[in-house]
């Protein structure tokens, strides 16, 4: 139990990474662009510098037996030359690769009979082309690199496209191409994170049901159980583990899906490490998803992912008209309320829609569930101080 994992990036997913080891004393060391990141609260070893930078991320693998990741926007080549050397780094940098890369992840489930909503790339020079090829009026576009929390992805119409073309709006701009994506008809977004052990164990959290602020793009809520039969939450699970076994990589998946009312299920993206949609399992399953990645980095088997309670966890997220220095308005009110756990993550400002913290609501039944997380959310906001 003395191995050290060394984690690159130091966000609040690296903080409740850290917290769900310390009960095993689990030693940690982060790689981080500022010292005063979520996971500097809670842990003292500290690696100063960019996720890009090789010679910080040897420095943080000379510290730790095996290293991961709390965010996708670092230094593949690096860490594919510590693999080369024999560093473990779970997932493996293979997976990275791909995911970076939104078109090579489509074209990763497409070459694996993955189903996937139909999809075409494009670069900026045959951008506006394909845009007047698109066979449906309304698509989905998507930055193919750089992108996350709802950023570098856009809701289109051809009138609305040729608006931002002929305004020669930044929104449109990437060096690294495009996807353009067939929107989902009428669906249910669907979340199921999968867990992969060293030995090629596997196992699936049930479906949590997610509803997203259709102006940030960010997840608002999430529902555990999904209101989804049996059945197709059954179809999720194997479609999520087909996607997942192709990358042949031990690790923590959140794998994102459509479930179209006709019955269709399509990935839409995938995340190689624990995820906004699996912060619930911290109070509502027997093992969270921060636990069950410390598992697997150390070799250790698999924990229960079964459901204690049903549960919802919502974003608690800057407003538009509060920046800097803030408090949570109504805290003391909320607390009083039995099965509301609040964790925030450390952030000292706010701004527009930043993520600041999240809370979780269990219940007996799904229904208390969404009456109780409604009665929060109209009760605790962000205030200036």
């Amino acid at each position: 139990m003395n191995k050290t994992i060394g984690v690159l990036g130091g966000g609040q997913l690296g903080k409740m990474l850290f917290e769900a080891g310390s009960p095993l004393n689990i030693n940690f060391t982060f790689l981080e662009t500022s010292e005063g990141c979520p996971a500097s609260l809670v842990c003292s070893n500290q690696v100063v510098g960019s996720l890009q930078d090789p010679i910080k991320i040897n420095s943080l693998a000379k510290n730790a037996d095996v290293l991961t990741y709390e965010i996708e926007h670092v230094n593949v080549e690096a860490l594919e030359q510590l693999e080369r050397e024999g560093k473990p780094v779970y997932p493996k940098p293979s997976v990275l690769s791909i995911i970076q890369d939104k078109g090579l992840q489509k074209q990763y489930y497409a070459d694996r009979d993955v189903a996937t909503l139909r999809f075409t790339l494009a670069t900026k020079d045959t951008l506006e082309e394909e845009v007047s090829n698109w066979t449906e009026d309304r698509f989905v576009l998507k930055h193919r690199k750089g992108g996350y929390d709802g950023k570098g992805v856009q809701l289109l119409t051809k009138q609305s496209f040729s608006s931002l073309v002929a305004a020669d709006n930044s929104s449109l701009t990437s060096e690294h191409g495009y996807v353009l994506e067939k929107l989902a008809q009428d669906a249910i977004e669907v979340s199921v994170i999968v867990a992969v052990a060293q030995d090629g164990s596997s196992i699936t959290y049930p479906p949590c049901e997610m509803v997203f602020n259709p102006r940030s793009n960010l997840m608002d809520y999430l529902i555990a159980p999904s209101s989804l039969s049996l059945e197709i939450n059954d179809k999720c699970e194997a479609l999520a583990l087909k996607a997942v076994k192709g990358f042949n990589s031990p690790g923590l998946f959140a794998v994102e899906l459509f479930v179209e009312a006709s019955g269709g299920i399509f990935v839409n993206e995938i995340a190689p490490r624990p995820h906004n949609s699996g912060h619930h399992t911290i109070e509502s399953c027997y093992t969270s998803q921060y636990e069950q990645l410390n598992r697997i980095l150390l070799g250790q088997p698999l924990g229960s992912t079964a459901l204690i309670k049903p549960a919802a966890t919502c974003n608690i997220v800057g407003p538009q008209d509060v920046n800097g220095a803030y408090e949570l308005a109504n805290l003391n009110e909320v607390l009083q309320i039995e099965g509301v756990y609040i964790h925030m993550y450390g952030k000292t400002t706010t701004s527009h829609d930043r993520k600041l913290g999240h809370f979780t609501i269990l219940a007996d039944t799904r229904v208390e569930v969404i009456e109780k997380m409604e009665k929060v959310k109209g009760m605790l906001s962000i205030k200036s101080t």
